[in-house]
């Protein structure tokens, strides 16, 4: 995690003091360019051993939808690229994405379970959640913007990152970190180059900005993290859907009784909402791990005492 946060912050930090001006677009190049190079770093010193062609979900996940996400993002962030067309990529790839993470899997082949309707409408509807979410969070963003949207994003990570490890899928949880690191870095240089570096800065409520790449990244990721725990681990839907849906509790402070309080208290609010379902997933799901393992480390722990008296006698 502090490799990938050091780089992404590197990235961003250098990329910004070469400028003389900074924009919404040149803050969205930058973050785009750190969240990528530290995903890179930070995937690379993991050491998750992915395989050229993409052999399964999480290998084409980071090899080929984040890699989408992030040109996505970084041609959606350019001024000139009108919005309607950005919003059309980022739904293409909604769409794309659930079918790029099951390719080559059991549920697409001819001798699996699913029916090709069954495939199709699961895809459907799963890139259609994919889309809402993203909407969602970045009309958020853009309407009042704040650093508790990232770290909101960053929380349901993490959250999905624990729920697929505790489901069996160790390597699949364990991508999750670099995301978080690499989301949690440049959003705080971000507000960072912001706050201190206001002279330069020339765009609209600079304490509140939040660049569309790092909602993107987010969502996405999240999505996908919880997608391939789903379908490749034991992850149940309804805590999966629970994470993914949590980072959308941070509208409940756009109610007129919340919406003009003080920046601190409506973070505070927003990450107290999206923390509570989040830590009853966690709990449910370690509560499950362990009554599943208890018998398991039983019947372990009986074969060491066997074993030992065992060794005890013949000697």
């Amino acid at each position: 995690m502090g490799i990938a946060a050091a780089a992404s912050v590197v990235v961003v930090l250098v990329m910004l003091a070469l400028s003389r001006s900074i924009n919404e677009t040149k803050l969205n190049v930058a973050c785009v360019f750190g969240i990528g190079i530290g995903l890179a770093i930070g995937n690379a010193v993991l050491a998750l051993n992915l395989s050229w062609p993409p052999r399964n979900g999480l290998d084409r996940l980071l090899m080929i939808v984040v890699p989408a996400v992030l040109g996505v993002e970084l041609i959606a962030g350019f001024n000139r690229v009108p919005r309607v067309a950005a919003w059309l990529l980022r739904i293409s790839l909604s769409l794309a994405t659930p079918r790029i993470l099951l390719n080559g899997s059991v549920y697409l082949s001819s001798s699996g379970d699913w029916t090709a309707w069954r495939a199709g409408a699961t895809i459907v509807v799963c890139g259609l959640g994919l889309a809402l979410v993203w909407s969602l969070l970045s009309w958020l963003s853009r309407r009042s913007g704040g650093l508790s949207i990232s770290f909101a994003l960053c929380l349901a990570i993490q959250c999905s990152g624990v729920a697929v490890m505790l489901a069996g899928y160790i390597k699949g949880g364990a991508a999750a970190i670099p995301f978080v690191a690499t989301l949690l870095a440049v959003s705080l240089s971000l507000r960072m180059v912001t706050k201190h570096a206001a002279s330069r800065v020339e765009i609209d409520k600079p304490n509140g900005f939040v660049a569309a790449g790092i909602v993107g990244v987010g969502v996405v990721s999240l999505f996908s993290l919880l997608f391939i725990g789903r379908f490749f681990g034991d992850i149940s839907t309804g805590p999966a859907l629970t994470i993914l849906l949590a980072p959308l509790l941070c509208w409940t402070t756009e109610l007129p009784p919340l919406r003009n309080r003080k920046p601190l208290f409506v973070a505070s609010c927003r990450l107290a909402l999206v923390a509570i379902p989040l830590l009853v997933v966690v709990i449910a799901a370690m509560r499950e791990f362990d009554r599943e393992m208890s018998p398991l480390l039983g019947k372990m722990s009986k074969n060491d005492g066997t074993t030992q008296q065992t060794s005890h006698r013949s000697s």
